[in-house]
């Protein structure tokens, strides 16, 4: 039998904080097919299915996860440094990591210190970062020499806008987002799940394929809660909302109960 992934761990200890005297235990252990994720378990019986899932941006996940090693900083010691560079999520990945320091060396050769894709003046240094993948980069002074700091960039709607005073903005993203092809199976597992409540738990990771307008909402302190029920499809009762952000609280909605908030517990993602 598999054990808990580390968001199961951690969605678990969410749940049965927020729902007292429930337990959430492992459903899904490999040994077949499409098998939802946990079971919800009150004085011995089971009365709900839950599945695990993510509205991530896999590409820019991919892509950050390359070029920045965990607990490492970038350093090249044939460069001076202190270049912040950001990137498309589409950039080509192969020999990205050592191609994009050689071409940061002919910047500093030439004396070039902000190259950006929407500006001409910069010769041919924009054209060459391009091809990288490179929408700009900048040097700036550094507490250390050769060092590369890595960001992608996003689109408008998700790297900013209005701070809403209602929280309706999530409840209408997600629900479109569930019913986008990427979550049919999810809700075909809960759908064969034969529970009489069937809760999908929703997590936003830092590149999140939700909107600013929404996603903000799970990484404010305070934040208001929608105002508005979602509108699901039948294989879903319940629904759980939280970004992987340490603030704010995430949001959960029930059909008796409407919208409210539950606490994180990051502790448990790591543990088991």
């Amino acid at each position: 039998m598999t054990s808990l992934r580390g968001e199961e761990r951690w969605v678990k200890a969410c749940i049965e904080a927020a729902l007292p005297g429930v337990e959430a235990k492992q459903h899904d252990d490999n040994s077949r097919d499409s098998m939802h994720d946990l079971d919800l378990i009150r004085t011995g019986e089971r009365f709900g299915a839950v599945e695990v899932t993510a509205a991530a941006d896999g590409e820019s996940i991919a892509l950050w996860k390359l070029m920045n090693r965990p607990g490492e900083r970038w350093i090249e010691p044939d460069l001076m440094g202190g270049w912040m560079v950001t990137l498309l999520p589409s950039a080509p990945r192969k020999g990205l990591r050592s191609r994009l320091p050689i071409m940061l060396s002919e910047l500093e050769r030439c004396g070039v210190r902000d190259v950006r894709r929407y500006r001409c003046s910069t010769g041919g240094s924009a054209a060459m970062l391009a091809q990288l993948g490179v929408v700009a980069a900048h040097q700036g002074e550094t507490d250390y020499p050769g060092s590369i700091y890595i960001t992608i960039e996003l689109p408008l709607e998700r790297s900013g806008g209005w701070v809403a005073d209602n929280g309706d903005a999530l409840a209408e993203w997600v629900s479109r987002w569930v019913l986008e092809s990427h979550e049919a199976d999810n809700l075909r597992k809960l759908e064969g799940s034969g529970a009489s409540e069937r809760h999908l738990f929703v997590i936003l990771p830092s590149f999140t394929t939700a909107p600013f307008a929404a996603a903000e909402l799970l990484m404010r302190e305070g934040a208001p809660l929608p105002t508005v029920p979602p509108t699901l499809p039948l294989a879903v009762t319940h629904l759980w909302v939280m970004s992987t952000w340490s603030a704010a609280n995430g949001f959960r909605w029930s059909p008796d109960d409407g919208w409210s908030r539950f606490s994180k517990f990051f502790e448990a993602a790591g543990s088991g």
